[in-house]
């Protein structure tokens, strides 16, 4: 019997399996128990099909993913992290822990008292964790909480470190890729689920050094496939071979050296015409197509080495806004665009024009 059958379907199943010598007419005696343990056999049926489902870790989410993933490997979510840096303070008095500081966006909370005589170099935290809380140095001028001391704040260097919780497509692939790349005595594939464990590593790729015996370059990603920052590169070294002297110090066997670097960047450069549908305005529409080729950038980096001009022209086709593009060119070209095994597709420059 069909799981998606409709009650009606399956009361008419059970008065077919009875003699014709009963009244099987609609509202008799019989018809009416049937109807009634249609709906239950029905809600059964249903109840089954929910389970199965949850046999596919594909069907899987949130908790429930958590859990599975957990039974099978010793795989578990990253959690989100807070951003934290520092800012300059210029002033003459104390400032102090808990004051709130922010970019305009986003808040941050100094965790120290710290007095200012003239200026003075104060730790910052981000009040809620989250990579939108990772901002550019400068950006972080102005005072929330008032303090007569300070006359001025600013970060000399970029807030990062902060980082979203781990999405269930992010946790499912890495499950994927723990079965598909069996990690055994510090081989290639180990190397790669190690900087995976690690918070803000978005992808990994495992080489030999050719200069050096019994080294291996790690080179990552962040999360959003972009470089990865000082921060995370510290996170992994430290969790692999935080002394880089395969001392067997960390998850790196003794005697195998291991150095993390963050990848290098393929730039790329993006230029075309717009026709535009008259949906949204010129900068909508150049935001859109940005947004999607980033994010196709993060899915592909240390996947694939050849970036395809038709995928890419494809994408900012089908953006929300775009009646057609001309003259759409990568890195001055019309032509596929491949990398080396250590790099990562980056986006330098995007520039789009409407089309006259």
């Amino acid at each position: 019997m069909n799981y998606n059958e409709e009650i009606s379907n399956i009361q008419a199943d059970m008065l077919n399996e009875m003699p014709d010598s009963y009244s099987k007419v609609k509202g008799n005696w019989l018809w009416e128990m049937f109807k009634a343990f249609s709906m239950k056999v029905y809600e059964l049926l249903q109840l089954l099909t929910d389970t199965a489902d949850k046999l596919n870790v594909e069907n899987l989410k949130g908790d429930e993913l958590d859990a599975y993933v957990g039974q099978w490997t010793d795989l578990t979510r990253k959690t989100a992290q807070r951003a934290s840096g520092y800012i300059e303070v210029r002033g003459n008095g104390t400032i102090y822990s808990g004051t709130i500081v922010s970019n305009g966006t986003c808040q941050y909370e100094v965790v120290a008292d710290v007095d200012v005589n003239g200026t003075a170099t104060v730790p910052i935290v981000a009040v809620n964790p989250g990579a939108v809380y990772n901002t550019e140095e400068s950006t972080v001028t102005v005072m929330v909480t008032s303090n007569n001391n300070v006359t001025s704040i600013t970060n000399p260097e970029p807030i990062e470190g902060g980082a979203d919780e781990e999405t269930d497509e992010a946790l499912r692939n890495r499950y994927y890729l723990r079965l598909q790349m069996p990690a055994t005595s510090g081989n290639r594939a180990h190397y790669i689920l190690w900087a995976l464990e690690c918070k803000g590593v978005g992808g990994a790729k495992a080489t030999r050094d050719t200069k050096v015996n019994n080294k291996v370059n790690l080179y990552i990603c962040g999360d959003n496939g972009d470089t990865a920052d000082d921060a995370v590169i510290k996170t992994v070294q430290d969790h692999i071979d935080p002394n880089k002297n395969g001392d067997g110090s960390g998850c790196a066997p003794v005697g195998a050296i291991c150095e993390v670097l963050s990848a290098i960047k393929k730039n790329i450069d993006i230029v075309g015409k717009v026709e535009l549908d008259g949906t949204l305005s010129l900068d909508d529409v150049k935001r859109n197509i940005k947004a999607a080729i980033l994010k196709y950038f993060s899915q592909i980096n240390f996947k694939k080495n050849e970036l395809s001009y038709a995928r890419i022209l494809h994408l900012a086709l089908c953006c929300d806004g775009v009646s057609d593009i001309t003259d759409f060119k990568l890195n001055d070209g019309y032509v596929n665009i491949t990398c080396e095994e250590t790099e990562i597709f980056a986006l330098n420059s995007f520039n789009m024009e409407v089309e006259v």
